[in-house]
C-alpha cells in the first residue's frame, strides 16, 4: 500500500481476502486506488488487512 501526499490510498498485491480495498478479490500487480478514501493521513497493513486512518 501507499499513501500518497495528496491523502489518496494506493495498493496491489494479493488481495485474497478484499484488504487492497478495490471491491474485488483479484490480485492486483499494478496500483489501484482505494476507493471511497480521501483525506488519509496514515496507513497500515499486514497479510490479510489494511487500515486508514483519517
Amino acid at each position: 500500500m501507499a499513501l500518497k501526499s495528496d491523502g489518496t490510498v494506493w495498493a496491489w498485491g494479493w488481495n485474497g481476502y478484499g484488504q487492497l480495498g478495490d471491491g474485488t478479490l483479484s490480485n492486483k500487480s499494478t496500483t489501484v486506488q482505494v476507493s471511497g478514501l480521501s483525506d488519509v493521513i496514515a496507513i497500515a497493513c499486514g497479510a490479510s488487512h489494511s487500515l486508514a486512518l483519517k
